[in-house]
């Protein structure tokens, strides 16, 4: 049996005591170090979980904005599309307005070709050719047109000539007689008098004056025109400034 020192075994109990204490000592200050520590990073993963909620929230927002712009920009992309389309509509049918307008123009065209050559038809009778204008003028422009056409306002020389041109006019028409140099002195255009032709047909009133009676109401200046009257196949004297149909000759 192994007797120990008392001396050596009081001091071994104050080395355990030492080191336990001393170990008590660091595990406290470890402790104090420790704390702090955790203490941080439990505070930056709450800040790190904070962020990413932010981040989170925020990417949510923006990816709802961003539904939002994308769900305008389509709706504005359908409406164009839809505008674009109702323009091309438009379009088509303007072309087509245009296709059938170019057609109406193109048999007005060749209505007025048509019109232009009735306009310009000469009818025969005897030696003379007879134009029956449509358009209204005075006298003095009657004569001038006549005189475009390589002609010149009727000189009747004839019962037969009277009657064809009254059958023929249809309305009251210029001819080519007149006394505006002298009042009652009636001359045809080409400086022959009336007498000279022998045969006159002015208009016979049993209950009234005959033609040509130079009314004044009208115009002060008198009549001094002759106008072909077809319904009674006779002549009549009319101011010169009215506007009439008339007939040519050449």
């Amino acid at each position: 049996m192994v007797t120990l020192n008392p001396n050596v075994q009081n001091g071994g109990d104050h080395t355990y005591w030492s080191v336990r204490e001393r170990s008590s000592l660091c595990s406290r200050g470890l402790l104090k170090c420790v704390v702090p520590v955790l203490s941080l990073l439990l505070l930056c993963a709450l800040v790190g979980l904070c962020a990413v909620g932010v981040l989170y929230f925020n990417k949510g927002v923006s990816l709802e904005a961003l539904k939002k712009d994308i769900s305008r920009v389509a709706k504005r992309f359908s409406e164009q599309e839809h505008n674009a389309k109702e323009t091309e509509r438009k379009y088509e049918e303007l072309k087509a307005d245009h296709r059938r307008v170019e057609g109406l123009l193109s048999q007005c065209n060749e209505t007025c070709q048509e019109c232009a050559q009735l306009e310009e038809r000469w009818l025969s009778f005897g030696v003379k050719s007879y134009y029956f204008s449509n358009n209204i003028l005075n006298w003095e422009m009657s004569r001038d047109d006549c005189t475009k056409k390589g002609g010149h306002l009727v000189i009747i020389t004839s019962n037969e000539e009277q009657d064809f041109l009254s059958s023929k006019s249809g309305d009251s028409r210029w001819i080519g007689l007149n006394d505006l140099e002298t009042e009652g002195q009636w001359m045809w255009v080409n400086n022959q008098s009336l007498a000279e032709t022998g045969v006159s047909f002015w208009l016979k009133r049993p209950n009234d004056i005959d033609e040509p009676d130079n009314f004044r109401l009208e115009d002060p200046s008198g009549e001094n025109c002759a106008l072909l009257l077809s319904e009674y196949a006779a002549w009549c004297d009319a101011p010169c400034r009215q506007r009439k149909k008339y007939i040519c000759e050449k």
